[in-house]
This record gives C-alpha cells, structure tokens and sequence, in this order.
C-alpha cells in the first residue's frame, strides 16, 4: 500500500486540533454517538480488512470515516471548516476514479486540516 500525501495549504488552521475537539466535545451530539458506536466497530472492521488485505473494504472504511469526522466538524457549534475548495476537488476526484473502475483504486482521509493522505496500492491498474 502507498501512501500520498497531498499538501494544498499550508497556512495556519482558523482552528486548533485541540480547541476544535473540545469546542467538538461540549456541543456535538454526533461525537459521543461516533466516539460510543461507530469508532469501536469501525476500528474492529479496519483491522480485519487490512489483515486479509481487503483493500476495497479498507478503502471505503476509511473515506466514510473521513467524512464523519468532518460531519462531525460540521455538528458542532460554531462549525469548524477544516477542509477548502481543494480538499473537496481531491474527494470528487478519487471517487470519480473509483466509479470508472468500478472499484476502489484510491482512498482519501483528511484530518483536522485541508490536506490529504491518498491510499492506493503499489500497483494500480
């Protein structure tokens, strides 16, 4: 598997990861539920497919978890934006990618930032 990291800002965030979790924490009902429920069954989930070498269920595991934590920036309040303009081409690029082959070729997960980390495997045909 690679990884590719891809840099589209380098600017200080409008938001720290630290102030923005606990800003997240206190007024985000959707963190608890994702912290209770989906977190522990997702990570059960990841490691399964990574230890069979699933790279299709890894891959749409880590998008989804991807676009929570962000849902989750978006549920809390006021709402932290983490991603631009660029992160979001990036996402409808790799799915774009995925839909024409038909099956999960590149994986996107961002952080608390705009920048991107693409999974993909060594080779991709």
């Amino acid at each position: 598997m690679r990884a590719v990291v891809c840099v589209v800002s380098d600017k200080e965030k409008d938001t720290s990861s630290t102030s923005g979790m606990e800003t997240s924490r206190l007024t985000s009902p959707l963190l608890a539920f994702r912290a209770a429920e989906v977190v522990p069954n997702r990570l059960k989930q990841m490691e399964e497919a990574y230890l069979n070498r699933d790279f299709e269920t890894f891959g749409k595991l880590t998008m989804q978890d991807s676009n929570q934590f962000h849902a989750t920036c978006l549920d809390t309040y006021p709402p932290i934006f983490y991603m631009n303009d660029v992160s979001k081409i990036i996402i409808r690029l790799v799915h774009v990618i995925n839909t024409h082959f038909q099956c999960v070729k590149a994986a996107y997960t961002f952080d608390a930032g705009p920048n991107a980390v693409i999974y993909c495997l060594e080779k991709v045909s």
